[in-house]
């Protein structure tokens, strides 16, 4: 009798969890997907799945939960979404970034990553409507079978024996361990119109070093951007505002690359690794760079005439590096002073009744200042007529300048430029234009 009854319960219990798990139903908290500051995505009418579905102009698709979704840790993947139902995951992320710690308070969601072994793990975005926060879905490789649709899930019963690439892990109906109706939610998308990717970035001056564009950094010109797959690689050139772009690019796994140059110190990553899926274009994060924090601090004329100036001359050797730079005196002949009392003396001369004549000794000031070690040679000026340009730079117009025209009295033809040369150099000498 008892076991009769004992059994007649247990019958009555799975008859009443049958009934209750045909009232459980998915997409009981919608799952929505917006951009990164929280917009719902547009939708529209697909033809090819038979369903309206969200569509994204790239990969930069967030998943923003139902702001009446309970607190818990649910689990997060994206699959293709093909006809025949044959799905799979395309997921690229960290298999334990998958599972998501949702924190609801009062309707604002908070996410973390409470199993991530990453120290820099998936990034989130603003929630629906810039309430709370959203996890960014991406990366994901590119669909087999349903070019360029894929499906978002989250759910919290999940049976993880199949390993993260079975597209069934969550499940629906009651959960096994609450005994309620599991969580579970799909919304399929599109990206793109599946006719090819373009790789798009900037590279930007970061003048406070950190890290973030901020409103009046600049873009870098002319800087160099690699595109690397497996052996081969394609380099870009940025444009005056510092973009760069790589057009018609395959699916597959890239690294993009910054070369910078010695001026410089990076202040973001120079390598970053990027999935195209050959549906839409692949905005890259932007790179960052900033001005060596070089030895500028040059001595002037005066100094380098008097003693302390004339006892790093010696010091260095500077005397015998002269010849190259082509230095003339008042007359316009070619001199090189070989002894401290000479270059004392050629400096105290200097004026500009011949204009070559006083470029040359702010020169030697300079080539003091290089050699030295008080100025290198990578120092970036901004001088007011010359614009902006290195030390070195400034110093090889000078000598080009000095090869060309060593006599420019009043009047002559290449002395206004030979004037400007002057100047900035001056200027340099001084401390007083340095970038």
């Amino acid at each position: 009798m008892i076991r009769n009854g004992l059994l007649a319960l247990a019958a009555t219990a799975a008859l009443s969890a049958n009934a209750a798990a045909q009232f459980c139903s998915d997409n009981t908290y919608k799952l929505h997907l917006v951009t990164a500051t929280g917009t719902p995505l547009p939708t529209a009418f697909d033809p090819v799945v038979n369903e309206t579905t969200a569509i994204a102009p790239n990969e930069n698709v967030y998943l923003a939960f139902d702001p009446l979704l309970p607190s818990g840790t649910y689990y997060v993947h994206v699959t293709d979404n093909p006809l025949d139902g044959l799905d799979q995951v395309l997921s690229l992320n960290d298999p334990m970034d998958r599972f998501v710690s949702v924190t609801n308070t009062a309707g604002v969601i908070t996410l973390s990553l409470p199993f991530t072994n990453n120290n820099t793990p998936a990034v989130f975005g603003l929630g629906l409507n810039g309430v709370g926060q959203s996890l960014r879905l991406s990366p994901f490789s590119a669909p087999t079978f349903s070019v360029c649709r894929f499906k978002a899930f989250f759910g919290d019963n999940w049976d993880l024996s199949g390993g993260p690439t079975n597209p069934y892990l969550l499940a629906g109906g009651l959960h096994p361990v609450t005994g309620q109706c599991s969580i579970r939610s799909y919304e399929g998308f599109r990206i793109g119109d599946g006719n090819g990717s373009d790789v798009t970035g900037t590279a930007f001056l970061d003048s406070d070093r950190d890290g973030v564009r901020d409103v009046g950094e600049g873009g870098l010109a002319n800087w160099q951007v690699r595109l690397v797959t497996g052996t081969t690689a394609v380099t870009s050139t940025t444009n005056a505002t510092g973009e760069y772009r790589f057009e018609n690019v395959a699916a597959g796994e890239y690294t993009v690359e910054l070369t910078v140059p010695s001026t410089h110190l990076a202040t973001t990553s120079v390598s970053q690794v990027i999935e195209v899926c050959e549906c839409a274009d692949v905005q890259v994060l932007a790179f960052g760079a900033a001005l060596q924090m070089l030895p500028c601090n040059a001595r002037t004329i005066g100094y380098w005439r008097n003693v302390h100036g004339l006892q790093k001359v010696q010091q260095f050797g500077i005397l015998a590096t002269l010849p190259p730079l082509h230095l003339v005196n008042t007359c316009g002949y070619y001199v090189a002073p070989g002894t401290l009392h000479q270059f004392r003396c050629y400096l105290q001369n200097a004026n500009a009744w011949n204009m070559a004549y006083m470029l040359s000794a702010q020169l030697l000031a300079m080539h003091c200042n290089v050699m030295a070690g008080f100025v290198h040679p990578n120092c970036v000026i901004q001088d007011p007529c010359l614009g902006q340009m290195t030390i070195a730079q400034l110093m090889q117009q000078s000598v080009a300048s000095l090869m060309a025209h060593r006599y420019t009295p009043p009047c002559s033809a290449a002395r206004y430029q030979q004037t400007l040369l002057k100047n900035a150099l001056d200027r340099a000498n001084n401390n007083r234009i340095w970038r």
